[in-house]
């Protein structure tokens, strides 16, 4: 059972308190994505020691195995059982009823769930929030400083209490600007925009999102517009408590404007237009793919947007192969040698075919017709995308603004190649196709995240030549979430502390660095580096 260290976490012993007073047997901490939920269970051993153990119930499937692992439990006195994921559903009433008297049940749950018989034994969302003395004390831990009770509360509000986003927005800033900052300001720090995006809007299905973008901020009395989508809030717990009316919480709120905003010009915010080439005439049918961060695959037309159907996850490996290969095509044995690696040549033959044949179902959407070109063509032994349809590519868009952006700073014209390489920042969502581990995917992902690390770096230095500091100071904090290591980056950012007069910064950015460096190399900083460090510190 794998837990993060649980010293960051204020909030810790005021929830263990709240479990032991519980009486029901089994407990269940509901809590939003990052509130802390795998800390309290990591603490809870930790303070019970031999009279607590670590339990997988996920992984029980029967009767039998449960029984015996409670009651082997029991042999040796232990009083808590601490689950590392929730039992599956058929099994919790299992569970309760065959726990020994005195024994507890302890897991971690992300949905509503469970059995009527248990709301005694539920931690909610609410009380898994931070207070305003909490978040004061999770600066005090982060920074080292203090913060004032008019801060605590500011920032308390803005986050409502929510755990990681408040400790990323501090962790990336060391809390310049955030004892007044809102919501919206939150979300321009890269690391909160990520985690609201991969960790909970992400978590939803995408007609699950659509459904949220028209959901009401504030939950709406019964029979009225969004009460669907505020069932899903219900579900889990992502809403406020309010003396009149529940609230979203605000960071979700303003992650779903933003949203709002950048689907609103054309349906859904796309890279600019992608064509290999002109083809002899235009076709309304438009294909964005997303293959930076969480596959995207979507059909826009006259009959409006849909997304494409790929329930054979090869079909997309060999369209997102194609996507990211130059000419956006591949020969019959470039795809094999990618897409199946390992398998015999009876396999092979048995799967090559239908795999494209249902892609090419995918790519035409039940629209095959004269009247609309064939995205996807065979000819003299390679497959290609069709370049008389529009292909919106993000990996594609990401390469050429980039390439765009060393042009413009290559000719001096520094503010337009700053407004482009933005424009590229945006773009990357996440990881080469998120989720995939092929080998193909895996050399390709590494190729982009060195892509990235780089136009980070570039555009932080480049915002130095500016003059646009806290700009330079936001790419270098992003290029240190990917990459620690970057020495030189950490170099920057103290030089920046550094004009600001915050010579606190400068110390504890090169702490961080001499702790990161002995972690993962065993080394201390380049001589160089301890030099500049102690120049900015006289």
């Amino acid at each position: 059972m794998a837990f993060e260290s649980f010293h960051l976490f204020p909030q810790i012993d005021r929830l263990l308190a709240r479990i032991e007073s519980l009486d029901a047997p089994l407990v269940r901490l509901w809590g939003w994505p990052g509130s802390g939920r795998t800390a309290v269970l990591e603490a809870l051993l930790a303070r019970h020691g031999r009279r607590a153990t670590a339990l997988p119930l996920a992984a029980v499937a029967s009767e039998e195995t449960l029984r015996e692992a409670l009651a082997a439990a029991h042999e040796v006195d232990v009083r808590w059982l601490v689950a590392s994921g929730g039992p599956p559903g058929d099994r919790l009433a299992d569970a309760e009823r065959w726990l020994l008297p005195g024994q507890r049940l302890v897991f971690p749950a992300g949905r509503r769930g469970g059995p009527g018989s248990l709301p005694a034994g539920i931690i909610p969302p609410q009380e898994m929030l931070l207070t305003d003395r909490e978040a004061a004390d999770l600066w005090h831990l982060l920074t080292g400083a203090e913060l004032s009770p008019e801060g605590a509360r500011s920032l308390r509000a803005a986050t409502d209490g929510w755990y990681q986003p408040l400790r990323l927005a501090i962790e990336s800033t060391g809390g310049a600007d955030l004892e007044e900052a809102d919501a919206e300001a939150l979300l321009e720090i890269p690391s909160v925009r990520l985690f609201l995006r991969h960790e909970v809007l992400e978590a939803f299905a995408d007609e699950d999102r659509d459904l949220l973008l028209d959901a009401p901020d504030m939950r709406p009395p019964a029979g009225a517009t969004g009460e669907e989508a505020w069932r899903l809030l219900d579900d889990l717990g992502l809403w406020i408590e309010g003396p009149e009316r529940d609230c979203m919480p605000r960071l979700l709120a303003a992650a779903l404007e933003r949203e709002r905003r950048r689907r609103r010009p054309g349906g859904v915010s796309s890279p600019r237009t992608i064509r290999t080439e002109p083809g002899p005439e235009t076709t309304p049918t438009v294909y964005f793919l997303g293959l930076l961060g969480s596959p995207l695959a979507r059909q826009r037309d006259e009959e409006g947007e849909r997304e494409l159907d790929w329930r054979l996850r090869r079909s997309f490996q060999v369209l997102a192969f194609l996507a990211s290969s130059p000419g956006l095509q591949a020969g019959r044995e470039e795809l094999i040698e990618a897409v199946w690696p390992t398998e015999g040549e009876r396999t092979i033959e048995r799967n090559f075919h239908p795999t494209l044949s249902h892609l090419r179902r995918a790519l035409e959407g039940g629209h095959k017709g004269k009247d609309r070109p064939a995205p996807l063509l065979f000819r003299n032994g390679v497959y290609r995308l069709n370049p008389d349809v529009v292909w919106e590519i993000d990996a594609i868009e990401f390469n050429r603004l980039i390439e765009e952006g060393r042009e413009l700073a290559g000719r001096g014209d520094l503010e337009a190649a700053a407004e482009t390489w933005q424009r590229a920042w945006r773009l990357y969502r996440g990881p080469f196709l998120q989720g995939y581990y092929e080998a193909w995917v895996t050399a390709r992902r590494e190729n982009y995240q060195r892509l990235y690390l780089d136009l980070l770096r570039s555009l932080g230095d480049l915002y130095v030549r500016l003059g646009r500091n806290e700009e330079a100071l936001d790419a270098y904090r992003a290029a240190l979430l990917e990459d620690q290591l970057q020495e030189r980056v950490h170099v920057a950012v103290m030089q920046l502390y550094a004009q600001q007069g915050r010579r606190d910064l400068v110390r504890r950015q090169y702490d961080n660095l001499c702790r990161v460096l002995l972690e993962e190399l065993g080394v201390p900083p380049e001589p160089e580096t301890t030099r500049e460090y102690h120049r900015l510190m006289a």
